[in-house]
């Protein structure tokens, strides 16, 4: 009897998943959010595009043959245009004059070719200003087209891959290995397309619940199903909506990826940081779900769609507080603040990606930050219910969160 019980219980929860997820899909506002991000961020990567070839530096950048590839020098095409730029590659017959000659400014910077290059394809670059694509291309062009004219053949799928990148700053101050920029930079822009998917879903949730209550249709609703299965119900359809941007955005990113990667300065040689992006979207999940029940509290508890505006602020700043407090994170990332924010339950997802994207973070570190996430989930859930019942019997007023848990301690 009582899984027949449950087994209805369940039916109903999934009833009002769909008739949510139904009608906020059917929803101009979403279709209008689903479109406008991709479209927003191809913009800004054409512009960013337009930007980069625009400011290619095309001054001479060196070069410290030690293992004795460079037969042939670099040929100049004959035409040049504002996508294919020339840089010219100069060689230098060792590190001292090709440093001095960097130091001095006659080149951006030099790459030194060394012994064994061909075991490894590792190239070391010292620059003034950091790799860009085009110089890669060009090292790339110049080390094939020697290794192809050689005695010795070459591995050539390897040869096709191209060279591997450790670039380090004149100075000393600053290692770059390959592939830091994607490590960094594809967790965060998941990151960011999962807090505009969370503050939509659960702003429509938010205006759903309020213009229940401004209405009275909550009242007609609870006849037929509990509070409790009509909130969880709730919860989960705005769960799904959210879900379904994500995916859709993600859907998008990836056709950009394969169709235009190797188009775009940036994405040339691009190597998608797979574990890090798995465990940033991991933690995703519980964000959504007590994100979602936030929203439902706000919505149960007060009266009017503006009332209903300003409160969500109080939710959208601590979810968005790591990117406050970025360069901190990414100065230190195992530093005491970057773990306070990584514990707490609002700014953990931003936080816990930003410092999984760049650093070694300890696995009971993970593992802790999921377990606190998924109690957090337990409670904004438990009282998300608690304000919901507390909302549908006040109708007309606003119920504070310290007269709720009040009146919910007492009933307990």
């Amino acid at each position: 009897m009582a899984m027949v019980r449950r087994r209805f219980s369940m039916n109903k929860m999934h009833e009002v998943a769909k008739y949510e997820y139904t009608r906020h899909v059917n929803n101009k506002a979403f279709w209008i959010t689903l479109f406008a991000v991709p479209a927003g961020i191809l913009l800004i990567m054409l512009l960013s595009v337009v930007i980069t070839f625009a400011s290619i530096d095309t001054d001479p950048v060196g070069y410290v043959d030690q293992a004795g590839l460079i037969k042939q020098p670099q040929v100049q095409p004959e035409k040049t245009s504002f996508f294919e730029p020339f840089i010219p590659l100069i060689p230098y017959a060792d590190e001292t004059s090709a440093r001095w000659a960097a130091e001095d400014g006659q080149i951006q910077g030099y790459f030194v070719i060394p012994q064994g290059y061909t075991d490894s394809y590792q190239l070391i670059y010292y620059f003034n200003k950091p790799l860009s694509s085009e110089i890669r291309t060009e090292v790339d062009t110049l080390i094939r087209t020697n290794l192809l004219a050689g005695e010795t053949i070459p591995n050539f799928e390897r040869l096709t891959e191209g060279s591997h990148f450790t670039q380090a700053s004149l100075d000393g101050t600053r290692i770059v290995g390959e592939n830091e920029a994607a490590k960094i930079i594809i967790p965060m822009v998941v990151s960011i397309l999962f807090v505009i998917a969370v503050m939509s879903s659960g702003g429509y949730l938010l205006q759903a619940l309020v213009e229940e209550k401004e209405n009275r249709t909550m009242e007609i609703m609870v006849t037929s199903v509990s509070p409790n299965q009509l909130m969880a119900g709730k919860i989960i359809g705005n769960l799904s909506v959210g879900l379904t941007q994500l995916l859709a955005w993600m859907v998008v990113a990836a056709a950009v990826l394969i169709g235009f990667g190797d188009r775009i300065p940036f994405m040339q040689n691009l190597q998608i940081p797979w574990g890090e992006l798995i465990l940033s979207l991991l933690l995703m999940l519980p964000a959504f779900v007590f994100t979602s029940a936030l929203m439902a509290i706000i919505g149960s508890t007060v009266t009017e769609s503006q009332e209903a505006s300003q409160v969500t602020g109080l939710i959208t700043l601590p979810i968005f507080l790591p990117y406050f407090f970025l360069s901190f994170i990414l100065q230190n990332p195992n530093g005491t603040f970057a773990r306070i924010l990584s514990f707490f339950p609002m700014s953990a997802p931003l936080a816990m990606s930003t410092r999984i994207a760049i650093t070694n973070v300890p696995s009971w570190e993970i593992i802790l930050v999921f377990v606190i996430m998924i109690l957090f989930c337990l409670l904004t859930i438990w009282l998300a219910g608690k304000a919901f019942r507390q909302g549908m019997l006040q109708y007309s007023k606003r119920v504070p969160l310290k007269q709720l848990l009040k009146k919910e301690a007492g009933r307990e």
